[in-house]
């Protein structure tokens, strides 16, 4: 990481497990505040439905048991928000089972296949998450709103779910891939992620319609989608500061030569 102004920095890890870098400008005084971030990933190739689930929940209904039951209590809902009041509406008439299911995973993919079907997808470089009850009356979204739409409609059904900020990649030369992802360029991405007993957490893209493989590179997790900003921080000054925000992110694929 190099910013500007020079920085002393630090990483540390948040109450999630996400890794941090903590930068320092000290008393420093600037006109400009810029970070350079560059990160190389190793993608293997992931099967998504390879996992094996606990006997006890592979149906919808089910019940978290044990340790988990405690565990998860911040990604469970806490109480349904007015602006999120209209979601169950929706998926009662979305989905094709909306009170039981024979299996889990069938039911969870119905409800992210309807968001992609039912929504569509705008970027919006205005700061913040739409409410659900927003984005279902707009009919359109950003992947984030999308998200927070397929994590409100879970946690309504008593399942835990957390909100996922990160990367999507796209194979060069593979335009079907391409086609069917609606991957804003220069952008980050979001998805969502459900606590499965057996295998873990698992993710889902309302945006695209399919379970997160290994194309899809988390940056941060957290039950509130608004603690995982790519950038936050404080700044200190005597008079008041106009201020504009300009991002570019560049994903790339470094062929096996590159990397000798």
């Amino acid at each position: 990481m190099e910013t500007i102004p020079a920085s002393t920095q630090s990483f540390v890890r948040d109450v999630n497990g996400n890794t941090l870098l903590n930068c320092n400008f000290a008393l420093n005084e600037s006109d400009i505040l810029e970070f350079r971030t560059e990160i190389e990933v190793d993608i293997n190739e992931d099967n998504p439905y390879d996992f094996l689930l606990e006997s006890y929940a592979l149906e919808y209904p089910f019940s978290y048991r044990g340790a988990d039951t405690k565990a998860l209590v911040p990604f469970l809902l806490d109480e349904v928000l007015e602006n999120e009041t209209e979601v169950l509406d929706w998926f009662k008439q979305a989905v094709p089972s909306p009170a039981k299911h024979p299996d889990i995973v069938q039911f969870l993919t119905d409800l992210n296949q309807a968001i992609r079907r039912d929504i569509a997808y705008v970027r919006r470089d205005e700061e913040g998450i739409q409410p659900p009850n927003t984005t279902l009356t707009l009919r359109s979204g950003a992947c984030r709103d999308m998200a927070a739409l397929f994590i409100s409609a879970v946690r309504q059904l008593g399942l835990a779910a957390r909100f996922v900020s990160g990367y999507l990649y796209v194979e060069s030369g593979n335009d079907d891939e391409n086609h069917l992802l609606n991957r804003a360029a220069g952008s980050m991405h979001a998805w969502a992620e459900v606590y499965l007993p057996g295998a873990g957490w698992k993710g889902f893209d309302p945006t695209n319609g399919i379970l997160a493989n290994s194309f899809f590179i988390p940056a941060a997790v957290s039950h509130l989608p608004e603690v995982v900003d790519p950038i936050q921080g404080h700044y200190f000054s005597k008079t008041a500061t106009n201020s504009v925000l300009e991002v570019q992110l560049n994903i790339e694929e470094l062929s096996l030569d590159s990397l000798k």
